[in-house]
């Protein structure tokens, strides 16, 4: 039986070009908020049960999540939200996993204040 996991995170380039060490960067990132979304009960009364979340590598940070309509066969949250490439290109793997937490953070408040979810949590993790 496979672990199903409340927070799924993808990227997708925007343009050309490659980001070192984003993909690790990204995992570290995703299972930190994870266990945070787990011990807070964050999804408990969602009308879903895992996060989708496209990250757009780009020209620009946009961090105002372009959710989706819930896909209730797979009861998952389309979410995506774009970082500049450029500055990513610039930071080391500690940085960018910041820079990710940082955005994840903001986001899962949008969406707690969309459905009606948990948040506290999230105010306290911001630094």
């Amino acid at each position: 039986m496979s672990e199903i996991r409340n927070l799924l995170i993808g990227g997708v380039a925007l343009g050309k070009g490659r980001l070192k060490n984003a993909g690790l960067a990204v995992m570290q990132a995703r299972n930190e908020m994870e266990k945070h979304l787990v011990n807070n009960s964050y999804l408990e009364t969602a009308p879903f049960k895992t996060i989708n979340m496209i990250f757009r590598y780009g020209d620009k940070d946009d961090w105002d999540p372009e959710i989706g309509n819930i896909d209730t066969k797979n009861s998952e949250l389309p979410v995506a939200i774009e970082f500049d490439t450029s500055k990513l290109k610039a930071m080391n793997v500690e940085e960018m996993k910041s820079w990710f937490r940082l955005s994840l953070i903001e986001v899962l408040c949008d969406i707690a204040a969309n459905y009606d979810l948990p948040y506290e949590f999230l105010d306290e993790l911001r630094d």
